[in-house]
């Protein structure tokens, strides 16, 4: 007797492993692989043709599911919720700011506040990397979204606290089977609204700036109304933030883990920074081993490790029928640990080809991640400035690594050890890269 909840215990306890195994164990040439996770039939992708299909299928016939609607009560309407034509305008113009101006403007200041960060570490060691990650990562992509220093401290620290909030509530939200009571459910939507509230408050003085971002004109331009405005911005700061402060921690961790790479990375630095000091973004593309590392971090550790999708009609993807209301869940952690798609998955190695169609950890096609290029810069800025500043060491090993599976793939709270580099020590052992 099939039992439709059947998988949703394995789920709950460690929703990587029950999706590993059962992907790694099913032939790739199926394409999808079933899961008892409610009443409505879910599909797991474990090929990356299948799973490149369902990103490429047209919007009209599968688009966003049930399983990310439920984040709208949370996010609003938003780029992360919407279909079809709101969609699209919010896109078009987030994109056309992201694309013209986030970076190109912004190079110096976002290596001003790296660099801050640095010296505050320097004299404050041992550090945990997952208390400087999340407010790092938010003030290079709030540097990116309004411009330099529009929000203060104090705004960035609210910020932290009500998107730690949002977060933490979709966590608990993702794949419930039973409704919270009315006493919970009345707790629950109080501290969402008061998350929201701060936010709304933050971006408003933001908007009555008179340093006014690009983006924030280009989202009035669209049309879009005060509250959809909020919401955009609302969800890019999770939708980046989080995910990029994740990645940094995992970095981290693995220039501690085998200090060699921060040894390579550094020297690396040597021949760039100079030129991105001076505003030459295209100085990072002469930087194939940050690029490399940054990567393989996310292959790793995919910081947006799992989204879903919801056929809308009946259609035939791969060979197999799907009926309306069927659902299908991608998940990059799947594709990036299968033997058959990557040699030694587990191993962290530099030398990998990344245009293997399973590398997916910014989604493929036109539902990609939007601040994809954003994400890149910033985490290789990071690499370099701290490989350049700092030997990392810790007392752990490698399976002390345990990720966290909530909304983003969470790195643990480890404690790491700083070393000043002695450049002078540093140049003479540069036969190490």
């Amino acid at each position: 007797m099939h039992f439709p909840f059947r998988d949703v215990p394995a789920f709950r306890r460690n929703p990587l492993t029950l999706l590993t195994d059962r992907a790694h164990a099913t032939d790739q040439g199926q394409g999808f692989v079933p899961l008892a996770l409610g009443l409505r039939p879910i599909y797991l992708c474990n090929s990356p043709q299948a799973t490149r299909s369902i990103l490429k299928w047209p919007t009209r016939e599968l688009d966003k599911g049930s399983l990310v609607q439920r984040l709208r009560p949370i996010m609003g309407q938003s780029l992360l919720t919407n279909n079809g034509d709101a969609h699209k305008a919010s896109k078009t113009a987030i994109h056309r700011h992201l694309q013209r101006n986030a970076i190109s403007g912004n190079i110096e200041k976002m290596i001003a506040i790296v660099n801050g960060y640095i010296a505050g570490l320097a004299t404050q060691k041992p550090f945990r990397p997952t208390n400087i990650s999340a407010p790092l990562a938010l003030q290079m992509g709030a540097t990116a979204l309004f411009g330099h220093d529009v929000l203060d401290a104090a705004d960035r620290m609210a910020l932290i606290a009500a998107v730690q909030t949002v977060e933490s509530e979709l966590a608990d939200d993702m794949f419930r089977v039973l409704p919270n009571g009315p006493r919970k459910a009345a707790e629950r939507s109080q501290r969402i609204d008061g998350a929201r509230e701060i936010v709304a408050a933050v971006i408003n003085r933001a908007r009555a700036s008179n340093n006014r971002s690009p983006l924030l004109l280009a989202l009035e331009e669209a049309g879009l109304s005060d509250e959809q405005v909020n919401a955009e911005l609302l969800g890019l700061l999770i939708a980046g933030h989080h995910t990029t402060g994740a990645s940094i921690s995992w970095m981290f961790y693995k220039m501690a883990l085998d200090p060699s790479l921060a040894d390579v990375l550094a020297y690396e630095a040597d021949s760039v920074m100079q030129d991105l000091e001076n505003g030459d973004s295209g100085a990072l593309r002469r930087a194939p081993l940050s690029e490399s590392f940054v990567k393989e971090t996310l292959r790793v550790y995919p910081a947006g490790w799992w989204t879903s999708r919801e056929f809308l009609q009946s259609a035939e993807v791969e060979g197999r029928k799907f009926r309306r209301g069927d659902m299908v869940m991608i998940s990059p952690w799947v594709l990036h640990k299968d033997p058959r798609n990557w040699e030694q998955p587990e191993e962290f190695r530099l030398d990998r080809d990344y245009s293997h169609p399973s590398y997916m950890p910014f989604g493929v096609g036109g539902r990609s991640c939007i601040g994809m290029a954003i994400a890149m810069f910033e985490l290789q800025l990071v690499a370099l400035q701290f490989a350049s500043a700092f030997s990392l060491s810790g007392e752990f090993g490698a399976v002390h690594l345990k990720p966290h599976p909530s909304v983003t793939l969470l790195a643990p709270d480890l404690e790491l050890s700083l070393t000043t580099r002695d450049e002078r020590k540093f140049r003479q052992t540069e036969a190490v890269a």
